[in-house]
């Protein structure tokens, strides 16, 4: 029992922060388990009950990922609904900064000088580690870029996924199916012509969750579009995002600080007629930027706050109707919903 001031609380903070937490003006208990000097800060010890608090918070935070887009519209910062204003802040950026820092309370640390690329069209590489990678990797990129996903995504969560891939945030495909390569380059193509709002996408070149200290051998397909389209490239590296909610770790964390690192800006054109030369540039800025962000901490740098800045973007009556439905319904449901536990209680 400790008698404190209490901190701000996030939106959904149980038991993200705590197992149990009863904040009165100057009393709150809280029920957790120590936490090492030396462990990394947000994150739930190894232990059975810092297991336990993990778990739980992953059942407690999935439906709200599921609801994530219209509660981004209704608690998100910045705004959605100026309607006076002809530019707003994009849906992807609101969605993606209501996850990462209202929701999941990510303090993003920024390794170097370097900053997002924003000149011309560019494939971000990132590091594929976890569900979190969805909301961090579209904030880090300020909302520019839309992330690839399979169609596995849209049937878990419909709720979130079909409006995302409505305005373009998210781009769903079928993995392995055979001969549709060139398909799915020319799909990737249309959408990038028609979803103006995005200057590029996140891939994921290790082409499957990786949650070890080393990386693994980078995939060749969508690197091979990326150089056949002349897109620039960027690899943009973010350590530790499997702590903060991971289907595969059964655990979620909220606080936890993530480093992040821009790499060297690598043109593609530059490389016209020789891809494996871009490969061999691609793996080592890779590598470098990977060893760069991970080995951060152990070089005692100090990281300052990082705050991707928003993207502005024009509305259009389609995204307004969509904000407009989105939340409607999602209120709707919870009117219906509280109604029946209402009613299931008074027997």
């Amino acid at each position: 029992i400790k008698t404190r001031s209490p901190p701000p609380s996030p939106l959904f903070p149980l038991p993200l922060a705590s197992l149990v937490s009863i904040s009165p003006p100057s009393i709150s208990i809280i029920i957790s388990s120590p936490v090492p000097s030396d462990q990394m800060p947000g994150t739930t010890p190894d232990s059975l009950l810092g297991k336990v608090v993990g778990f739980v918070s992953l059942c407690c935070v999935i439906p709200v990922f599921a609801l994530s887009l219209p509660l981004s519209f209704m608690f998100g910062s910045p705004s959605c609904w100026g309607f006076g204003d002809k530019y707003r802040p994009s849906f992807a950026y609101v969605w993606s900064k209501f996850m990462t820092e209202t929701v999941m309370g990510v303090r993003l640390k920024l390794v170097g000088t370097r900053v997002l690329y924003k000149e011309g069209k560019c494939v971000y590489l990132s590091n594929h580690r976890a569900w979190a990678d969805f909301f961090i990797d579209v904030y880090i990129t300020e909302g520019r870029a839309f992330i690839l996903s399979r169609f596995l995504v849209v049937y878990v969560f419909p709720l979130f996924a079909v409006p995302a891939m409505w305005v373009g945030a998210v781009f769903a495909f079928q993995r392995n199916k055979p001969g549709a390569h060139e398909a799915l380059n020319q799909q990737l193509d249309a959408h990038l012509k028609t979803h103006t709002d995005f200057s590029g996408f996140v891939l994921y070149p290790e082409g499957t969750r990786n949650i070890k200290p080393t990386a693994l051998p980078l995939k060749r397909g969508l690197l091979k579009y990326t150089w056949s389209r002349q897109l620039d490239v960027q690899v943009i590296m973010a350590a530790d995002k499997e702590h903060v909610l991971s289907q595969k770790r059964a655990s979620a964390s909220w606080g936890v600080e993530v480093p992040v690192g821009y790499s060297e800006v690598i043109n593609s054109k530059a490389f016209a007629g020789n891809f494996e030369g871009f490969l061999v540039e691609v793996q080592r800025v890779w590598d470098l930027e990977w060893e760069r962000v991970y080995g951060a901490r152990q070089r005692g740098e100090r990281l300052r706050t990082h705050h991707p800045k928003v993207q502005l973007v024009e509305y259009t009556g389609g995204k307004v109707v969509l904000m407009l439905s989105t939340v409607g319904l999602t209120l709707a449901a919870g009117l219906i919903l509280a109604g029946a536990v209402a009613g299931f209680a008074r027997g």
